[in-house]
């Protein structure tokens, strides 16, 4: 019975040096960076726009939208007159008709000939005679079909067609218009995604990249808040600025496909001057001044700035207290 009343003696003094432990370090605290609040504004634009330009000289007969209007189907945009091309594509196949003529023309003269070779009523000059010409007719007929497959093409080319779904940002020609090789058409864009492009310092830029899970804008002409989601970010900076130029995805369909409205980037980043959070208790005021107590006993005087937004928490200043260093708290 002696070593049970021994032992039981000596819990509290054994759990004594881990409670005290326990103790001390919940009278401590450590800083915390302090954030600053910086909102940046962009305006939305399209994902992609396109130039078309005419591939070749011609008048203007047909245009099919106009400014605003969703190119809904795969028809072209404008068409330039075909005529002439339609004419010599005519005459060609006409040709081709002829030719296809002599090639069966000059088949049965090659085959003739053979047969009165093989009987000898017939030379063989003859022969190679009606070859020669079977094969120039067949030669000629070849390039004809290649020149009908070009009037074909340069026939499509007269037509400036835009992508399906795109919308007409600029018209630049109207029927009965003369038009140059190069000259522009139309100018289109694809609003099926919205982009947003913003001018980042090197803190904005990390600060976005801690939270590109989780980007909102704010529209504040529709009043709106819509997630975003980084898109692009250019390897190059803006060397009078530094500044990184990054896009931001606007990918759902809850605002108005058009571009200029103003789109809000609201980011925390840690405040230049170096300033840090610390719970209102861990300030001891004295003569006005403020004073923080290091674990060692030593004080550190610091500069006040006021409440922080997050609960019981101030913001402090001071050359010799950065984030994580570790205060005590005074005893209540």
């Amino acid at each position: 019975m002696g070593w049970k009343i021994i032992s039981l003696c000596l819990v509290p003094l054994v759990l004594a040096p881990f409670l005290a432990q326990s103790e001390a370090e919940e009278s401590r605290v450590a800083a915390q960076a302090a954030f600053q609040r910086e909102t940046l504004s962009g305006f939305t634009r399209e994902r992609t726009r396109l130039k078309l330009s005419a591939e070749a000289d011609g008048r203007v007969v047909e245009v099919t939208a106009d400014v605003g209007d969703v190119i809904a189907t795969e028809e072209p945009f404008a068409c330039l007159d075909p005529t002439f091309v339609e004419l010599e594509r005519r005459a060609n196949l006409a040709e081709i008709a002829s030719l296809q003529i002599d090639v069966r023309h000059f088949r049965k003269q090659v085959k003739r000939f053979s047969q009165l070779l093989k009987q000898n009523s017939s030379s063989q000059s003859q022969l190679d005679d009606a070859q020669h010409s079977l094969d120039q007719a067949l030669s000629q007929l070849a390039l004809r079909k290649i020149q009908t497959e070009t009037l074909a093409e340069r026939i499509r080319r007269l037509c400036v067609t835009a992508p399906r779904g795109w919308i007409v940002i600029r018209r630049y020609v109207e029927v009965g218009q003369w038009i140059n090789t190069g000259s522009p058409v139309v100018e289109v864009g694809d609003f099926s995604r919205l982009m947003v492009p913003f001018a980042l310092s090197m803190e904005e830029f990390q600060a976005l990249q801690e939270r590109a899970d989780a980007l909102t804008l704010y529209l504040p002409e529709l009043n709106h808040q819509t997630a975003a989601r980084l898109e692009r970010v250019s390897p190059g900076f803006d060397e009078a600025s530094r500044k990184v130029y990054v896009e931001l995805e606007i990918p759902g369909t809850d605002i108005p496909s058009r571009g200029g409205l103003r789109a809000e980037l609201k980011l925390d980043i840690p405040m230049r001057s170096g300033a840090v959070l610390l719970p209102a208790k861990a300030l001891v005021e004295r003569y006005e001044e403020h004073w923080l107590k290091r674990p060692d006993g030593e004080e550190i005087n610091v500069v006040y700035l006021g409440r922080a937004r997050e609960g019981d928490w101030v913001r402090v200043i001071s050359p010799q207290v950065k984030p994580g260093d570790q205060f005590l708290l005074p005893e209540e």
